[in-house]
């Protein structure tokens, strides 16, 4: 009754073989977990600056859109003038303007 070790050899060499595999698979998604860690810290830094710049540009831009600069620019480079009389206001009557209208055109036809 001698059996032959073929069989036993066979199955720790498969065994020895999914062991192998699965250390390798086990690695590879480490590394890919790592870059892609490394990938988001990249990209939290990115964002980070670029909102910092978006917050300095918005300060900026209402340092140079306010009334005081645009008003001092207007009056020390270009020579101009606040004025402080109140606009002319013009008001009409939209019948009156209709019914004018209508005459011209019984006028000129």
């Amino acid at each position: 009754m001698s059996k032959s070790s073929k069989p036993t050899i066979f199955l720790v060499f498969l065994l020895l073989l999914i062991i192998t595999v699965f250390a390798l698979v086990s690695v590879s998604v480490k590394l890919k977990y790592e870059q892609a860690l490394l990938q988001k810290d990249t990209a939290l830094k990115q964002l980070k600056t670029e909102t910092q710049s978006k917050i300095k540009l918005t300060a900026e831009y209402q340092t140079v859109t306010s009334e005081e600069r645009i008003s001092a620019i207007a009056s020390s480079e270009l020579g101009l003038i606040k004025d402080l009389e109140a606009p002319v206001v013009i008001k009409y009557d939209m019948n009156k303007v209709e019914s004018i209208e209508k005459e011209l055109k019984k006028k000129y036809e």
